[in-house]
């Protein structure tokens, strides 16, 4: 069993900026449960995918933990979360105060972040639908797969673009 270190995360060098589109919507907001940890982003998420993988099901208490993926320099954090070594191909991120899972980055992929999409501030970010199932190799054998959603599916990681 691996052990947990947490530490935080720097703070970012850039201004709490957010940016806005046509109609003068945050691209992209979010924040934890008791909204202590908040974050925008430049951008909407540019994929989101739905992770069946043992780690994301445990962490998220459910049975996939939906990713929203955006480009790691277009994330602002207002507090920055806690980190987290949570496997040996990446850390997490979470609010300190309620728990709430934050984000995921890959050690192998620095340059995309993983925010957790349950996290996202509906109807002030553009959000597509899920484009991908992956890790059904561990998906829990109580759920069934929705039919017709137009995921594509992967038993491990796939192939898709996050950026």
């Amino acid at each position: 069993m691996m052990s947990e270190r947490l530490i935080s995360l720097p703070l970012s060098s850039h201004n709490f900026q957010p940016s806005t589109h046509s109609n003068n919507l945050t691209m992209a907001s979010g924040s934890c449960a008791c909204h202590y940890i908040s974050y925008t982003a430049s951008t909407p998420p540019t994929c989101l995918v739905n992770c069946h993988c043992t780690t994301c099901r445990k962490q998220a208490g459910a049975p996939y933990q939906t990713w929203a993926f955006f480009a790691t320099d277009d994330i602002r954090w207002l507090v920055n979360p806690t980190e987290r070594q949570s496997t040996n191909v990446s850390k997490r991120t979470f609010c300190p105060k309620c728990g709430s899972t934050l984000s995921m980055l890959q050690h192998s992929d620095l340059k995309s972040i993983a925010i957790a999409a349950g996290t996202l501030n509906e109807g002030k970010t553009l959000i597509p639908p899920p484009s991908h199932h992956i890790f059904l190799s561990e998906k829990a054998s109580w759920f069934k797969l929705p039919e017709g959603d137009g995921a594509k599916r992967w038993d491990n990681w796939g192939v898709y673009e996050k950026l």
